[in-house]
C-alpha cells in the first residue's frame, strides 16, 4: 500500500516541481494540443464564432462544441466550466453562491445523469475523485484556463478513455498556442465584494536553432469574494504554463502545468433546511454572532489544493505509423473543518439551537452540554498515468482510412478521513485543527466518539486496560480512546487500471462514407486498506478479539462480519473485467450536410463504496458494474447562413445505481442499485446569422435556440433522481469589431430529486436569463481596451434546483420539522470589467 500519510507536501511539492520544470525547458519542448475535435470545417461561408454552440460535420455521436469566443465574451470572466455548460442542450447545472464562486451546489448533470455518470477530461486526460468520478467545479480549471470544450453525448470510440464514458465526455482543453507574440489583462469588480485579475500572455514563436522552435503561455488568475450567501466567501489562485516545440517537421513536444489553491467557508452539507430559508432567507448558509450554532463561520472552513502536470510527445515513427503518448499525474488535496450537521428546524431556530447540539464527551471525560459535534475531513489523492496511442494510414484505392490502437494505465493513492471533534470546545480554547494538528486537537478538543456496530463487544481489550469495547453507538458515551485518536473513519485505496484499445476507419465512396468498428478491453484492480472502513466500519478501530456475524448461528455459521484478523486494518480488494464493443458511420450527404449512427456499449466502474457496504462485501459479495448500451442517430447541416443539427438516443442501462442517503450513516451518499433504468430522447440546435435584412447590414448579428426532449426512468416508470424532462435555452449575440452584446436564456423543466417521485420532491421548471454588454477601442500601435458588463440571472429568479433528502424515500410531515437540504438560484449579479489585449 502506498504511504501518503505526507500526500499534502508531497503534492504541493512535485506540483511545484513540475511547473518549475516547466518553466526551465521552454527552451526545448512543445505541439498544440489546443483541440483538434473543435475545429469545425463547414464547406461553406458560414462563420461558426456565430454559433455558441455547434456540432462537427465528422461527428459520429451527438455533440456540442463551445469556443474560445463565446468563453471569453459572454460568461463572467470568474465562471467556472459548470457556467459555461449551461448552454448545452440536456445539460444542467449553476452554482449557488454566484457564477465561478462555489465547489458546492447544483452539479451538472447530462441527459438526467448525475455528475460522476459521464466522463471530463481535460487535454485528453481523465480527471475526477478516485472516491468516486466525480468533479469539484472551481477547484481546477477556471473559464481563463479553457480554450474550447467538446461535449460528446455518448460513450465515443474506443479511444475515448475514462472510467464512466457512458454517459458522455466533457472534454475541456487548453488555450491553443500562437505563432504571434500578444497578452491580455483584465480586471473585474462586481456583486458580492467579488474581485477578479487575470494576467495572460503568449511568446509566439522563438526559434531556437537546433533545438526548433518554441511557443509558451502563461495564466495568472487570482479571485476573492464574499459570496451571495451569507458567510460563504473564498479565495482562489491559479497558475497555469504551457510550452510546445517544434522540433522538426516530424516531432513535437508539449510540456503543462497547472496549480490552484482554494480557500472557503462552506457548509459541508451546503444547503438549507425549510426553516432557515422561512427565518433567514434564501441566501442564508453561515452567520457570524452566535457560536453556540454550528452555523458559526469559524466552525466551517475548507482548504484545497491541487495540480495537473503532463508531458505529450508526438510524431512519426517508422514505416508510417505516428505515435501520441500523453504522461501524466494530478493531485487532489481537500482539508475541510465542519459541524456535523448544520440543520435547524423552526423549533431549533426558536430555541436557539440546532440538530447538531447536545450533550458531547471529549477525551478527557468532561461533559460539554452545549458541544456541537465536529469533524476535520481529509481526502487527498495523487493519480499517476500514462495514454499511448499508434496510429498507420492505409489505403487500399477503393477504400482508405486509419488504424489506430493504443492503451491507457493509471494507478493512484488516496487517504480519506473524518476524525471529530467538539467545536465549541475547539472554538473557546483557540483552536485550530488546521494549525494545531489532528492530534494535539484530539487532546485539547477531541470527541471520544466511535460509530462502529459493536453491540457483541464488553469491557477492555485484553492486556490493555486503557482501550474499551463499546455497547454503545450514542455521541454522549465515552467509547474508546485508541490509537487512532477519534476516527469516525480513517480508509487508504488505491487502484491500478489499463485499457487497450483498436479501432479502424474505413473511407469508402469519395471519403463521403466512414465507418469506424473498434474494441476496448477494461482491467481495473481495486484495493482498500482501512485502519476503520467508512460504512461497514470494520478494521482495528473495533479493537475486536473477534468479529462474528451477528446473524451467525451453530445450525448456521457464516463468516465473520470482518474480514480483518484481531488488530489488523480492514483489508479487502476486487477486479473489474468488461470488453465493450462500438460501431460508428458518419455519411456526407453532400459537403455540408452529414448523418451519423453510433452503437456502443458502456460501464461504470464500481467506485470505493464497493468496500463501504454495510454489512461488509466480504459477506454480500462485490458489485456488479453498471453497464449501457447505446443507439443513437443523429444529422448535421451547414449553409451559409445557419447551422443544425439534432438527435435521438436509446441507452437501456443495468444495475442502475443512483445516490441515497446512507441508511447506516444520514451524513453519508450510498450507491443503490434501483436494478435497470432506460434513458431516451430528442436533441436539436441551430444558429442563423444575419448578412442583412431590408438593407440593414447586420453582419455579426445571430440568434440560436438549443432544446432537449428526455425521458430517464427506472423500471417501473419512475424517474430518476435529477434528470429533468427537458432543456431549451435561446439567445441573441451581436459581435464586431467595436461591439458585443449578447441575452442567453437557458430553461431548465420539471425534475425530482428523489427516485420514489414523491410531490414533496418534485423541483418546478426554472430558468435563467444572462445579459453582456462591451465596448472594444483600440489604441494605434498600442493595443486593445474593452470595458464590458456581464449580469447573471437577469431576472433575479430564486428558484429551487436540487433538494437534498435527509432520510430517502420520507416526505417530511412539516416543513416546520424537515431537515432535508435546499439549494436555490443565486441572486442577481453583475460583473464590470476593463480588460486591455497587446
Amino acid at each position: 500500500m502506498p504511504d501518503i500519510s505526507n500526500l499534502r507536501r508531497k503534492s504541493v511539492l512535485l506540483g511545484c516541481t513540475a511547473m518549475a520544470t516547466v518553466m526551465l525547458a521552454s527552451a526545448a519542448l512543445a505541439d498544440d494540443v489546443g483541440a483538434p475535435e473543435t475545429v469545425v470545417v463547414t464547406g461553406t461561408r458560414f462563420n461558426t464564432d456565430a454559433a455558441p454552440a455547434k456540432a462537427s460535420l465528422d461527428t459520429t455521436e451527438p455533440q456540442t462544441i463551445i469556443n474560445r469566443s463565446y468563453i471569453e465574451n459572454f460568461v463572467p470572466p470568474g465562471s467556472d466550466y459548470v457556467t459555461i455548460l449551461a448552454i448545452v442542450p440536456s445539460l444542467t447545472g449553476g452554482d449557488i453562491n454566484g457564477p465561478g464562486l462555489s465547489d458546492g451546489g447544483t452539479k451538472n448533470t447530462l441527459r438526467g445523469f448525475p455528475d460522476g455518470n459521464f466522463n471530463m477530461t481535460y487535454d485528453g486526460i481523465p480527471f475526477g475523485d478516485t472516491n468516486g468520478p466525480t468533479h469539484h467545479n472551481i477547484s481546477y480549471f477556471p473559464a481563463s484556463t479553457i480554450g474550447s470544450i467538446d461535449v460528446d453525448r455518448g460513450p465515443g470510440n474506443a479511444g475515448n478513455l475514462g472510467a464512466n464514458t457512458y454517459g458522455g465526455t466533457i472534454k475541456l482543453y487548453s488555450e491553443g498556442l500562437t505563432d504571434d507574440m500578444h497578452a491580455k489583462a483584465l480586471a473585474s469588480y462586481g456583486s458580492f465584494n467579488t474581485a477578479l485579475g487575470i494576467l495572460n500572455a503568449q511568446s509566439g514563436d522563438i526559434d531556437t536553432g537546433g533545438f526548433g522552435t518554441v511557443r509558451a503561455m502563461g495564466n495568472l488568475q487570482y479571485q476573492h469574494s464574499d459570496g451571495a450567501l451569507t458567510g460563504q466567501d473564498l479565495f482562489t489562485n491559479n497558475q497555469l504554463l504551457k510550452v510546445q516545440d517544434q522540433l522538426n517537421s516530424h516531432w513535437t513536444i508539449t510540456l503543462f502545468g497547472d496549480v490552484s489553491f482554494l480557500k472557503e467557508n462552506l457548509d459541508d452539507n451546503n444547503g438549507t433546511t425549510p426553516a432557515q430559508n422561512y427565518v433567514y432567507g434564501k441566501n442564508f448558509a453561515l452567520q457570524n454572532t452566535n457560536p453556540a450554532l454550528p452555523t458559526y463561520t469559524p466552525y466551517n472552513f475548507t482548504s484545497k489544493h491541487t495540480d495537473i502536470e503532463y508531458v505529450r510527445e508526438q510524431g512519426d515513427l517508422f514505416w508510417g505509423l505516428k505515435l501520441d503518448n500523453t504522461t501524466y499525474t494530478y493531485a487532489y488535496w481537500n482539508h475541510t473543518l465542519s459541524p456535523n450537521n448544520q440543520n435547524q428546524t423552526l423549533a431549533d431556530i426558536q430555541n436557539n439551537t440546532s440538530e447538531g447540539n447536545g450533550s458531547v464527551t471529549l477525551a478527557n471525560g468532561t461533559v460539554n452540554p452545549n458541544g456541537i459535534l465536529g469533524y476535520s475531513k481529509q481526502n487527498a489523492y495523487r493519480v499517476y498515468g500514462d495514454i499511448l496511442r499508434v496510429s498507420e494510414d492505409y489505403d487500399f484505392g477503393w477504400i482508405n482510412g486509419q488504424v489506430r490502437a493504443g492503451v491507457w494505465w493509471e494507478t493512484q493513492a488516496t487517504h480519506r478521513f473524518k476524525y471529530y471533534f467538539d467545536s465549541v470546545t475547539c472554538g473557546a480554547k483557540g483552536i485550530d485543527v488546521f494549525d494545531v494538528g489532528d492530534i494535539a486537537a484530539n487532546a485539547a478538543c477531541g470527541v471520544a466518539y466511535k460509530p462502529f456496530k459493536s453491540s457483541y463487544y464488553n469491557g477492555p481489550v485484553a492486556g490493555n486496560t486503557n482501550i474499551l469495547k463499546s455497547k454503545s453507538i450514542e455521541v454522549g458515551t465515552i467509547v474508546g480512546v485508541n490509537q487512532l485518536g477519534y476516527a469516525k473513519d480513517d480508509e487508504h485505496s488505491d487502484w491500478d487500471q489499463y485499457q487497450p484499445f483498436v479501432e479502424v476507419d474505413i473511407k469508402a465512396l469519395d471519403d463521403r462514407l466512414t465507418i469506424t468498428p473498434g474494441l476496448k478491453f477494461v482491467h481495473w484492480t481495486h484495493r482498500v486498506n482501512a485502519p476503520v472502513g467508512q460504512g461497514n466500519l470494520c478494521g482495528i478501530g473495533a479493537n475486536n478479539t473477534d468479529t462474528p456475524n451477528p446473524a451467525s448461528t451453530p445450525a448456521n455459521p457464516l463468516p465473520d462480519y470482518c474480514p480483518n484478523d484481531p488488530g489488523q486494518n480492514f483489508r479487502e480488494s476486487f477486479i473489474t473485467r468488461d470488453t465493450l464493443p462500438f460501431l460508428e458511420m458518419n455519411y456526407k450527404i453532400e459537403p455540408s450536410w452529414s448523418m451519423y449512427f453510433e452503437y456502443a456499449k458502456g460501464i461504470y466502474i464500481p467506485d470505493i463504496s464497493a468496500f463501504e457496504n454495510n454489512p461488509p462485501t466480504s459477506l454480500t459479495g462485490f458489485p456488479a458494474p453498471e453497464t449501457t448500451t447505446n443507439y443513437q442517430f443523429g444529422t448535421v447541416y451547414y449553409a451559409d447562413q445557419f447551422t443544425f443539427d439534432a438527435d435521438v438516443y436509446y441507452i437501456p442501462i443495468h444495475n442502475n445505481y443512483v445516490v441515497q442517503t446512507c441508511s447506516y450513516d444520514s451524513s453519508e451518499q450510498c450507491y443503490i442499485n434501483n436494478g435497470a433504468a432506460v434513458y431516451q430522447g430528442l436533441e436539436g440546435e441551430g444558429t442563423y446569422a444575419f448578412e442583412d435584412l431590408f438593407g440593414v447590414d447586420l453582419r455579426g448579428l445571430s440568434i440560436f435556440a438549443n432544446g432537449a426532449l428526455m425521458s430517464s426512468k427506472a423500471d417501473g416508470g419512475k424517474w430518476q433522481p435529477n434528470a429533468p424532462m427537458w432543456t431549451a435555452a435561446a439567445g441573441i449575440i451581436y459581435q464586431t469589431s467595436e461591439w458585443k452584446f449578447g441575452l442567453i436564456d437557458k430553461l431548465v423543466g420539471t425534475q425530482f430529486s428523489d427516485p420514489q417521485n414523491l410531490k414533496y420532491f418534485e423541483i418546478h421548471p426554472y430558468g435563467n436569463l444572462t445579459a453582456t454588454a462591451g465596448y472594444t477601442h483600440e489604441f494605434t500601435g498600442v493595443g486593445k481596451a474593452e470595458l464590458s458588463v456581464n449580469v447573471d440571472n437577469l431576472l433575479d429568479r430564486r428558484n429551487v434546483t436540487l433538494i437534498s433528502e435527509a432520510t430517502t424515500g420520507v416526505a417530511p410531515a412539516s416543513w416546520q420539522t424537515a431537515t432535508d437540504q435546499y439549494f436555490f438560484q443565486a441572486p442577481r449579479s453583475i460583473f464590470v470589467n476593463l480588460a486591455f489585449r497587446y
